[in-house]
Parts: C-alpha cells; sequence; structure tokens
C-alpha cells in the first residue's frame, strides 16, 4: 500500500496533493476492500475444507463401521457354513455305516440260520443212531402200567378221592364214590 501512496506523489506533485491523497484514500479502501473479501473468501474456503474434512472423516467411520459389520457377518456366516458341513458330513457318515451295516446284518443272519439248521441235522442225525433204548423201555412201561389191572406206578382205579373244602365251595362232586359203582366211565 505504501508504494501505491508514493507512485502517486511522485506522478502528481504538490497540487495534486489532495487528489494523490484522495486516490491513495480510494486504492486503500479498495485495497482494504479487497483484503476483506479475500478474507471472507479464505474464511469460507478454511470453513469448507473444515466441513469437506469432517464429512470425509464421518464417511471413512462409516466405511470402517460397515467394514466390521461385513467381517462380523462374514464371521457369522462362516460359523454357520462349518456347522452346516459338519452336519452333512455326519449324516453322509451314518449313511454309509448303514448301508454298510444292512448287508452284513443280513449275512450274519443267515449264516446263523445255515448253523442252527445243521446243528438240528446233526442232533437228528446223532439221536437217532444212539443204542440208548431207554425212551423205548419208558414208553413200554408207561404202557404195561395203563393197562394192567395193578397199576404199580399209577394209584388204583377203584380207591374213592377223598372230597376236599375246595371242591364242595366249587360244586364239585367226587368222581368215585364208595357205594359201588367203580367205573368211572360208566355213568349208572
Amino acid at each position: 500500500m505504501g508504494a501505491v501512496v508514493a507512485l502517486a506523489v511522485a506522478i502528481g506533485g504538490c497540487d495534486s496533493d489532495e487528489r494523490v491523497a484522495q486516490v491513495a484514500t480510494q486504492a486503500a479502501d479498495r485495497q482494504a476492500q479487497q483484503n476483506t473479501q479475500m478474507a471472507r473468501v479464505t474464511h469460507q474456503t478454511a470453513e469448507g475444507a473444515r466441513k469437506l474434512v469432517e464429512a470425509d472423516a464421518a464417511a471413512r467411520k462409516e466405511m470402517v463401521q460397515v467394514h466390521r459389520d461385513l467381517q462380523t457377518e462374514r464371521a457369522t456366516l462362516g460359523g454357520e457354513w462349518n456347522k452346516l458341513e459338519a452336519e452333512r458330513q455326519e449324516i453322509a457318515q451314518d449313511r454309509r455305516t448303514e448301508s454298510m451295516l444292512v448287508p452284513a446284518i443280513q449275512t450274519v443272519g443267515a449264516i446263523v440260520v445255515a448253523v442252527l439248521a445243521i446243528g438240528f441235522c446233526l442232533v437228528l442225525l446223532f439221536g437217532l443212531r444212539k443204542s440208548d433204548d431207554a425212551d423205548a423201555q419208558l414208553g413200554e412201561l408207561l404202557i404195561h402200567e395203563m393197562v394192567a389191572e395193578q397199576p404199580r406206578l399209577f394209584p388204583p382205579r377203584d380207591v374213592p378221592e377223598l372230597p376236599g373244602p375246595h371242591r364242595r365251595e366249587l360244586g364239585h362232586e367226587p368222581l368215585h364214590s364208595s357205594e359201588g359203582n367203580d367205573d368211572p366211565a360208566d355213568p349208572s
């Protein structure tokens, strides 16, 4: 600003002191207005830059939060995927085990049936070859006792049955009586 005033004084001389003073004042006023406008523009630019920085910081915070949310969701999905995969593998293992057990059980069942059949046949074959005739002797003894007049093992037919208190309560009469009817097959 001092350079403008010095220049105006050198050009105009004394007379024009007033004029120089006026030009200098106008120049100073314009300079002041320009400085004010520059300060205002600088202030607005600084304010705009500050708001831009704040907006950028907020956007970065949002991006970081979104990124964290995505990471959390990805981790959750990964855990769920792992669980699903483990369940799938377990079901596949169960199916393999079941598919292997069915033929094994069928084979074991067929072997057991075959062994039982062979064992039964062996018992029959060796049972018929026995020279022990105890069963035949026992059968003959029972037949003789049943047809004998005086059996030694069975009770005699003419002995009356003793009436018991429980038979009378139920309405049962003795099968044999001592009044002369010795044959239970004879109704008279």
